[in-house]
């Protein structure tokens, strides 16, 4: 199994989210170390939970730290982007890291209705860019006094595309045009298995791949034993009550900041809990391999947000220990 890293610059309270990405480029060089697959980086708009704002930047920043690791975006939210400027970060990124560059694609806006406006953000129009942008990176022209539209810099590979999506019209459109398909369990696992399903069904070999590639992205918290490894969930736990349960746009709690839960919010974090992987490093490895063979996917990527920088490190180096060496 290929295990990977899918990374969206959490802001834990009392940190600048300046920190927060000095936090990510540091992890990207741990987990080429540790043998990971590959890193990407999320998209989020105006949220105090999350400086990841601009994935092109952070692949930019990371090609220059580490030499092996594949590093993308997971994803790029393309109704707010132009096809061709999405096709020229794609290509500056590799040409920095040439035959290492992933392009996830998704099409949710990543904010609410005023950053939508503020973004030009035109989610409807994200499939219509979605094949625009694959037309583009597919052209291996130059450009010539005939004026054609050439993303630049030219004379490089093509990245690997992946479709990225929470649902069965997402799956189905990934199916479609033959892309690798990526489901976001990490942010809803309720429709896990009927989007892989129609992902299969309406899959149609291409010149992106010949056959049916996934990739599954969970929660995950790893410790030395069971107890320690709730004990580090805790700080995404009580987040997901304040943003979801509570819709208040905050950062990643501390220690300090300690808020109650009435029975529902307690119900609904244990629900939630249920989907997510926690323990030390044979449990997690079994718990992956048993979402392995659930889903026929073989490569998993691993969402982990503590409160101490430390604690996910020591959460991605103890998977890796038990999985990767």
């Amino acid at each position: 199994m290929k295990l990977s890293v899918l990374d969206q610059s959490p802001v834990v309270e009392g940190r600048t989210a300046a920190s927060a990405l000095e936090e990510t480029l540091d992890l990207v060089r741990q987990a080429e170390l540790l043998g990971y697959h590959r890193y990407w980086f999320a998209e989020h708009h105006g949220s105090a939970s999350f400086a990841g704002t601009a994935p092109a930047m952070m692949m930019a920043a990371a090609s220059q730290c580490t030499k092996r690791i594949r590093l993308g975006a997971g994803g790029f939210l393309m109704g707010n982007h132009r096809p061709m400027t999405v096709a020229e970060n794609i290509r500056v990124a590799m040409a920095l890291a040439p035959g290492r560059i992933d392009a996830g694609l998704g099409r949710a806006p990543g904010g609410d209705g005023a950053l939508m406006e503020a973004l030009d953000s035109r989610p409807r129009e994200a499939a219509t860019r979605i094949r625009e942008l694959l037309a583009l990176l597919r052209d291996q022209r130059t450009p010539s006094v005939r004026g054609d539209v050439i993303a630049m810099p030219d004379g490089g590979d093509v990245p690997q595309v992946w479709m990225l999506g929470t649902s069965t019209d997402g799956a189905t459109l990934a199916g479609q045009l033959g892309l690798p398909y990526a489901f976001g369990a990490f942010i809803d696992p309720t429709s896990m298995d009927a989007a892989l399903a129609a992902y299969y069904r309406s899959f149609v070999p291409s010149v992106w791949s010949q056959e049916p590639v996934t990739m599954v992205a969970t929660v995950l918290f790893c410790a030395s034993t069971m107890e320690r490894a709730r004990s580090i969930a805790d700080c995404s736990e009580r987040w997901f009550v304040d943003s979801f349960l509570r819709g208040r746009n905050v950062r990643f709690p501390s220690g300090l900041s300690v808020s109650q839960m009435n029975s529902q919010e307690r119900f609904l974090t244990d629900l939630r809990r249920s989907t997510v992987i926690i323990g030390d490093g044979p449990s997690c490895a079994e718990q992956l391999a048993t979402l392995s063979r659930r889903t026929a996917t073989s490569e998993i990527a691993i969402v982990t947000i503590t409160e101490h920088h430390s604690d996910r490190l020591a959460s991605y180096e103890l998977l890796a220990e038990s999985m990767l060496r």
